[in-house]
């Protein structure tokens, strides 16, 4: 499996539920991420996901609705300390202190962050006139620029022209991923059972291959062995996910 380099990229615009403009930070944040884990990896291997949380538990970021104990928390702080979230924020602009954990992703929002988490500076991607052919709703939507990106980049989703407020399923959100950092996705089989035959079957099977998804696990911590590709993903599930994907960047780690 290849993971490919990062892009060198980052900027931004609008509100809502993801980063509001360029955060440097991220770069800053990151990078010294990365070069803590390279040197801990020449010495310490076994130690690098002990590490990689306590960098995680330092992120400054908090919400109102984000617990200490809360299994989410330990993904949303950091990706909103890096720029890709970020709560709510009131007619001023002003935080409101939420972050929504349990809020549906729409697929507008989720190639906003995939893109982001890739460092695609949407300001370079001017498209052509055909860029957005069979999208009218784009020309006017807030998420138009990150559209024009996906579709140079050639995200997969958008060759339905989807609705971009719709809900985003669980698998999409996979290959807008994959799409965005321009990975190449392996022909694997799916360890879930109700993703054999699947569209987007590879898709899942290489998620769960990097340790992105795990897929369902009953009141026990057993697992159901289903992942619900067509089911509808949260803000919280979306976090985990990009930060998992950032996390293989990272580590350089597509075992």
């Amino acid at each position: 499996m290849r993971i490919p380099a990062w892009p060198s990229m980052l900027s931004g615009a609008i509100i809502f539920s993801l980063a509001a403009s360029p955060v440097a930070g991220f770069f800053e944040a990151f990078g010294q991420l990365a070069e803590q884990l390279k040197a801990i990896e020449q010495s310490a291997p076994s130690d690098l996901n002990t590490v990689l949380t306590e960098q995680d538990a330092g992120a400054g970021v908090r919400f109102n609705d984000v617990k200490a104990d809360d299994w989410f928390n330990r993904y949303v702080s950091p990706v909103a300390r890096w720029g890709i979230v970020s709560g709510y924020k009131d007619a001023e602009g002003k935080s409101t202190g939420v972050f929504g954990p349990g809020n549906t992703v729409t697929v507008a929002e989720i190639l906003k962050m995939a893109l982001r988490a890739a460092q695609v500076d949407e300001a370079t991607c001017t498209g052509t006139s055909t860029t957005l052919s069979g999208m009218s709703q784009a020309e006017t939507h807030w998420a138009k620029a990150f559209v024009i990106c996906a579709r140079e980049k050639n995200v997969r989703l958008l060759r339905s022209n989807p609705d971009l407020n719709r809900p985003a399923l669980r698998a999409e959100v996979l290959s807008v991923i994959f799409d965005a950092f321009g990975d190449d996705v392996p022909p694997l089989f799916s360890p879930f059972k109700d993703t054999v035959g699947h569209p987007l079957e590879s898709d899942v099977a290489y998620g769960a291959a990097l340790r992105m998804v795990s897929g369902d696990k009953d009141g026990s911590g057993k697992p159901k062995n289903t992942f619900r590709p067509d089911a509808a993903i949260n803000r919280a599930e979306a976090s985990k996910i990009i930060y998992e994907r950032l996390r293989v960047e990272v580590m350089g780690d597509a075992t």
